[in-house]
């Protein structure tokens, strides 16, 4: 699925741009990182690869509540930032790629039948990720 059947999916649709939500989805990331390193310290992994990927994906929301969108995929999301945002050059390809690795990591997690195995590296890795992630974004909102 491209950009424009997302819309015409209506799975991305306009509305108008929000500072206030845009600013709530960076607290909510902000909380996301707290957790995944509160829950790293204790060796749950799994859940470190849950909340890094909520912290990115709320920090995606932002830039969409700020530019005037919201999202019923979270595939979309991946598909706006990479036309509007890496493709103009205001993220890095790395950051999307981050990105959508761990929308797929969450997905499995949550709904796939084999348990992950996910190590120590990895689950640090995600945090590093997503703190990136969320810096770059918070460049872009501005806060």
């Amino acid at each position: 699925m491209n950009l424009e059947e997302c819309f015409e999916k209506r799975l991305l649709r306009n509305a108008p741009p929000d500072r206030l939500k845009s600013e709530k989805a960076i607290e909510m990331a902000q909380r996301a990182i707290m957790e995944a390193e509160k829950l790293f310290k204790h060796g749950f992994y799994e859940q470190v690869i849950l909340y890094s990927y909520t912290a990115m994906f709320q920090g995606a929301r932002a830039l969409l509540f700020k530019d005037g969108f919201v999202e019923k995929s979270h595939y979309c999301v991946v598909e706006y930032l990479k036309r509007h945002y890496v493709r103009t050059g205001k993220l890095d390809q790395s950051h999307i790629h981050w990105l959508d690795t761990y929308r797929i990591e969450r997905h499995e997690t949550l709904y796939g039948l084999e348990k992950m195995d996910i190590q120590e590296k990895d689950a640090n890795a995600a945090i590093i990720s997503a703190k990136e992630f969320l810096e770059a974004i918070m460049r872009l909102t501005g806060e």
